[in-house]
């Protein structure tokens, strides 16, 4: 029996181990970086261990270093709470190695995805590779940052929706929604995915079955809504306002429109953005369910005086999204002078510059060859995920983008396929004249 199963998952389990040699890899060379220091290692710059700590030491939603405790309006608590239950049992160190261990997970998910997308298994093989030698996930899969937790929740909900479209089973949906529920406590930013998800279960359903269809979306909505109430009640108890998160406010005002200002006059962006905000708009105290409405509208009008900085921005965010490896970050991270990698960076930046292509004619010819609820679910995912990242204007960074290359990847693999096709059928073609 054992035979059997080690031959049957043989890919998945090459693609488990080769990620989890690699994460720790990276995860004991930067903890020598730092001179053995692991807290400094995976603390970032985000707040989350505060937040962490505070709540373990009873002083409330907050990462505030000392009292009073201010409660925090910005984060969502998902990972606030896995991170202070690992800490609590494990330790920092321990933690940390959990959330490696948890990490090899999400190569696994994307190659499963990819299937689903392709029913390839060759093409999630690729997918899972490419996915466990990923530079930024690698560094994620250690670091104190939402991305590890929200991948395997966010992955492990669109793999069971991609099957759920197949079978369009209660049990299948009801575990959808708990996925969602959990990566929407996690990340705030996937909120308005089932804009995109009811009228996939609505078409999955036909006319025939409306009431079905009805019911299935209603249930979907009540879970997550139920999962959401507590944190939406604790607002309303601690800020006298029903709100879920101020980061969407923070994100607009704090990085896109400072950006907008700095390509329409002309200015350094660092420079400038650090007269434009105050010290606890940039660290985000400042911004909370009271002001929130009022740094919008500033955001707004600030996007809306310069059209054409605006689509600047978007543009190079877009172009960031689709095409940044990650390797220069890490480079970075690894105390490297990415100038001496130059010629490697470009090669990477123009492989992946490739893989875009190549995913826009897998996308056509997936839409257009294999057209239904989950073709227009995993490619709306990709551009909500794009226009999501256009908020952060210069902050666009790999991060972005992770949630949506299991999609991406497989796209470009049929892309790829389709051009050779086509090559091949060419030469073919002049060889028989």
């Amino acid at each position: 029996m054992w035979k059997t199963l080690l031959h049957k998952y043989r890919f998945e389990i090459i693609i488990g181990l080769l990620t989890l040699g690699v994460n720790f890899a990276c995860f004991f060379l930067f903890v020598s970086l730092h001179n053995g220091d692991v807290l400094s290692t995976v603390r970032v710059d985000d707040g989350f261990y505060e937040l962490a700590e505070n709540v373990l030491a009873g002083n409330g939603f907050s990462w505030s270093t000392e009292a009073p405790y201010q409660p925090n309006s910005m984060r969502t608590p998902g990972y606030i709470w896995i991170l202070a239950g690992l800490i609590a049992v494990f330790g920092v160190t321990g933690a940390a190695v959990v959330q490696v261990l948890l990490a090899t997970l999400i190569p696994l998910l994307g190659m499963q995805i990819a299937r689903q997308i392709t029913d390839s298994k060759k093409i999630g093989i690729i997918t899972g590779l490419i996915l466990a030698l990923d530079p930024s996930l690698t560094q994620l899969s250690f670091q104190f940052y939402t991305e590890t937790a929200f991948l395997i929740f966010f992955l492990a909900w669109l793999l069971v929706t991609l099957r759920y479209f197949k079978q369009l089973t209660l049990p299948l949906l009801i575990l959808s929604a708990v996925l969602f529920g959990g990566a929407i406590l996690i990340k705030a930013s996937v909120q308005y995915i089932p804009l995109i998800l009811i009228p996939c279960i609505a078409w999955a359903h036909g006319l025939k079955n409306w009431r079905r269809s009805l019911t299935h979306i209603g249930l979907f909505l009540i879970i997550v809504g139920l999962m959401l109430a507590p944190w939406i009640v604790r607002n309303l108890h601690t800020f006298d306002t029903v709100g879920y998160s101020t980061q969407s406010t923070f994100v607009l005002y704090t990085n896109f429109a400072p950006a907008v200002i700095t390509v329409a006059e002309n200015h350094d962006f660092i420079t400038f953005r650090n007269s434009f905000l105050g010290p606890g708009e940039f660290r985000g105290d400042a911004i909370t369910f009271a002001n929130q409405d009022r740094y919008k509208e500033r955001a707004i009008e600030i996007i809306l005086d310069h059209p054409a900085a605006t689509a600047y921005i978007m543009a190079k965010s877009m172009f960031t999204f689709f095409t940044s490896d990650g390797w220069y970050s890490f480079l970075m991270q690894i105390k490297q002078d990415p100038n001496d990698y130059m010629f490697l960076l470009i090669v990477l930046r123009l492989l992946w510059i490739g893989i875009t292509a190549a995913a826009f004619v897998g996308a056509c010819i997936y839409i257009f060859t294999r057209l239904s609820p989950q073709t227009i679910l995993v490619t709306a995912l990709v551009a909500y995920f794009a226009l999501v990242s256009t908020v952060a204007a210069f902050g666009t960074n790999p991060r972005y983008s992770l949630p949506v290359d299991p999609i991406i990847i497989p796209l470009a693999i049929i892309g790829v396929s389709a051009l050779f096709s086509l090559i091949k059928q060419r030469l073919s073609a002049r060889l028989r004249t």
